[in-house]
């Protein structure tokens, strides 16, 4: 089984406007996460949002972050273009730069068994990077493409991407 693990495409992330709002458009990674969503759901396989949903007390808050996504504002929510995808997907929020800390994602992965997980998302540089990190770490076979994921410092871009492959031991396509 294939799963697709969309983390953080969030209005706080993706639009202008909010305190950890990424420079460059999303429009890109937005209709390539549309596009892999359809597919994996189309071969069977599952597909896993997760997303920033946080309170004041939240142990990112303030410091190194500044208040971002707060649960229950529009900055928390799916971007628009992926929001219908959500019906058929399932939404975990998460607290922390962890996808798996206070989330049932563990849970989750050991029922599925994946042949393989897929990262996509934003920001390529904080919160994907510690997915893949997590999921290797666990004995996953990961995949990130290069279409997938966005980092907040688009410059650095390629040098993410070469740590999930050379670092982390991830697929990069």
């Amino acid at each position: 089984m294939k799963i697709l693990i969309i983390i953080d495409m969030l209005n706080g992330f993706c639009r202008k406007g909010y305190p950890l709002s990424l420079p460059a458009s999303t429009s890109d990674i937005e209709n390539y996460i549309a596009a892999r969503i359809s597919e994996v759901l189309n071969e069977n396989g599952k597909v896993i949002f997760v997303c920033d949903s946080h309170s004041p007390t939240d142990p990112e808050i303030g410091n190194p972050y500044p208040p971002h996504c707060m649960e229950g504002t529009i900055e928390a929510e799916i971007v628009d273009t992926l929001k219908p995808f959500a019906d058929k997907a399932i939404v975990l929020k998460k607290n922390t730069l962890s996808i798996f800390l206070n989330t049932d994602l563990e849970h989750i992965l050991n029922e599925s068994k994946p042949a393989q997980i897929e990262v996509a998302g934003v920001c390529a540089d904080i919160c994907d990077l510690f997915a893949v990190y997590e999921l290797r770490i666990r004995g996953y076979t990961v995949s990130v493409s290069q279409q997938g994921v966005l980092a907040l410092d688009s410059d650095k871009q390629n040098e993410y991407l070469d740590y999930f492959k050379n670092r982390l031991g991830a697929i990069v396509e």
